[in-house]
């Protein structure tokens, strides 16, 4: 939703009809009341079957832009817990106990997408 639109929302307090926020892109989807139960079931399911970590990172990252600091925060930890759970940190962390160079090059790929 554009800036004018938004101060004409707030200025004038009016009420909209549901198909006008729809179009404004204020809401996603109307539907009439006896669907809506389903269509937020519909919604939840596609959600579901999804990774839930790409969700995770993705509403942090569009959480950052509104919290600032403490949403970049949640990023950067979500990624850091991602991080060391992960084989290349443990390949790290062996290599270290090893007293020998790491071996990343099985994880630059994933890196690099």
């Amino acid at each position: 939703m554009g800036e004018k639109r938004a101060r004409e929302i707030w200025f004038l307090c009016r009420r909209y009809s549901a198909e006008d926020a729809e179009r404004w892109g204020l809401v996603n989807r109307v539907v009439p009341l006896g669907e809506l139960r389903a269509e937020v079931r519909r919604w939840a399911d596609e959600i579901l079957s999804l990774s839930p970590t790409s969700l995770r990172f993705l509403k942090q990252s569009f959480n950052a832009d509104t919290e600032h600091i403490a949403g970049v925060g949640s990023i950067a930890f979500t990624g850091l817990h991602q991080f060391v759970d992960s084989d290349e940190a443990a390949e790290g962390v062996t290599a270290f106990n090893e007293k020998r160079p790491p071996d990343f090059g099985p994880y630059r790929g994933a890196a690099s997408a």
